[in-house]
């Protein structure tokens, strides 16, 4: 009984380990189908790091840069093809963003 509490605490550890790892690594670039989005590291023109996020609809860019940054804290640092009251998404074409996390 004992060896196998011992092999359960064994392999609990490890997962935590595993699950404090994917929490601390930086954001996966690539199609994201929860949010129908596409993640692309970028250079913004200060010469910082930001990230690019082209998605299917509007609501999909700001849930991959909620999911993205810490907390929600992010800025935007650029925005095409969103739609505003009045205007026809269809005709605006695919929507799109640049982000950088934290105020």
């Amino acid at each position: 009984m004992a060896r196998h509490s011992m092999g359960f605490n064994t392999t609990l550890l490890i997962g935590m380990a595993g699950l404090a790892a994917a929490c601390t690594t930086p954001a996966t670039t690539g199609y994201d189908g929860a949010t129908r989005s596409e993640l692309s590291n970028v250079t913004w023109t200060d010469g910082k790091p930001a990230y690019a996020i082209s998605c299917e609809d509007p609501a999909g860019c700001q849930k991959r840069a909620l999911a993205l940054c810490p907390g929600g804290n992010y800025s935007t640092l650029t925005s095409e093809n969103m739609p505003a009251a009045g205007t026809a998404r269809a005709a605006l074409g695919k929507p799109s963003v640049v982000v950088r996390c934290g105020s």
